[in-house]
């Protein structure tokens, strides 16, 4: 494994990782963690601090634990996601060390359901899904962007349920939302 990233920044977003597996005809939904969106610094070794927005994969145990919230400071240390793990979508993972260093300076005002805290992990793999249009999500200026119910599921298709290596991976945004949201925009197929 490769040497751990520091990195420090404000939490902008806060969303679920959901992983849809698909076998003869049945769909089963998994939520293994969270991804942060930060804005703020990441050191590779004695190299000069980066700054930038970057993703980080947190476990639901430490997403509950810390009780992470947006606008947080955070500082720790994580392992870049290697090529090759397409059911992480962020740009580290394997946190060995985490720190809050404060809170939420002020509140972030009110934009439900955007600023919504995200769903329990048992919430997220059961909550209705719908197809995102691709703008919505990954967008800079994406009306979902930074939305707690939004999503890029990681979908596989199963040949052999007990090799998930051989299955077929692809990627969805998708809304796990309430169904009247103001901002939500269909896939285009």
């Amino acid at each position: 494994m490769s040497a751990p990233i520091r990195f420090w920044g404000r939490v902008v977003s806060l969303r679920p990782r959901l992983v849809l597996t698909k076998f003869e005809g049945t769909t089963e939904a998994s939520c293994p963690g969270y991804i942060l969106t930060l804005e703020g610094t990441l050191t590779e070794g004695m190299a000069v601090p980066v700054g930038k927005s970057f993703t980080v994969a947190i476990g639901p145990a430490t997403m509950q634990n810390r009780e992470i919230a947006l606008g947080d400071l955070l500082r720790g240390d994580a392992h870049p996601v290697p090529e090759g793990l397409p059911d992480t979508p962020a740009e580290l993972y394997k946190v060995g060390v985490l720190r809050q260093i404060a809170r939420a300076d002020a509140p972030v005002p009110p934009d439900p359901p955007r600023t919504d805290p995200p769903l329990s992990a048992d919430a997220v793999e059961k909550a209705p899904r719908r197809a995102l249009a691709i703008k919505c999500l990954l967008s800079e200026r994406g009306s979902c962007r930074d939305c707690s119910h939004a999503v890029l599921a990681c979908v596989v298709r199963l040949t052999d349920p007990r090799n998930y290596r051989t299955g077929r991976w692809t990627q969805v945004p998708a809304c796990i939302g309430p169904e009247d949201c103001p901002h939500f925009l269909p896939r285009e197929d």
